[in-house]
């Protein structure tokens, strides 16, 4: 017997927050703030903005 995924209306449109470790691997700073280029536990490269990550000490 096939399984029937049933839909989840109740979970579509809430929001949450995904942590993963990171390294940066580029950093530019600009007159509006700092972009970095990030490499993520999930083998994923990108850019965001050093206010939007937490930094380890």
């Amino acid at each position: 017997m096939e399984f029937e995924p049933k839909k989840r209306n109740d979970l579509i449109g809430q929001t949450g927050v995904i942590t993963r470790s990171f390294k940066i691997i580029e950093a530019l700073e600009y007159p509006a703030g700092v972009s970095v280029r990030v490499a993520d536990s999930m083998g994923e490269e990108y850019w965001t903005d050093l206010e939007d990550l937490e930094l380890q000490k």
